[in-house]
């Protein structure tokens, strides 16, 4: 018999991510408006400043999408995939921005497992690099 292993970071395991400790990022969602974030990841640094956490609305600047302060819904931070801490920025993950202008966008795609057309809806998403910190300014 071949056993075949499939090498997946860490904390895309479900028991990882329930079990994590969560103390090393924040949820803007809980921050007053007008508090100041400096996100540091693997390739820009990002100014986010919070306007209504709940609804995750933010100004941010860096990165190459972001040059002057620009307003955008925040997401969260996920792996870039289909597990996301909404409204949160943790290490170790990626930013998820929605900008705010917008326009909601269709494509048809072919479903993997019955092979017949599929309508997929959804605003675009900006990913960064891998957060590596998170502080107030």
């Amino acid at each position: 018999m071949t056993h075949v292993s499939e090498s997946v970071p860490h904390g895309t395991v479900l028991s990882n991510w329930s079990d994590r400790d969560w103390s090393d990022g924040v949820q803007i969602e809980q921050l007053p408006e007008l508090t100041m974030l400096a996100v540091r990841t693997a390739h820009s640094l990002y100014e986010i400043t919070v306007l209504d956490g709940r609804a995750g609305d933010v100004l941010v600047r860096g990165g190459s999408f972001f040059p002057e302060r620009t307003p955008v819904k925040l997401n969260g931070s996920s792996f870039g995939g289909a597990i996301l801490k909404w409204r949160g920025i943790y290490p170790g993950l990626k930013l998820e921005f929605v900008p705010q202008s917008a326009e909601l966008q269709s494509e048809t795609v072919l479903d993997e497992i019955t092979g017949r057309p599929e309508i997929r809806v959804g605003y675009p998403v900006i990913r960064s690099s891998l957060i590596q910190s998170v502080e107030r300014i």
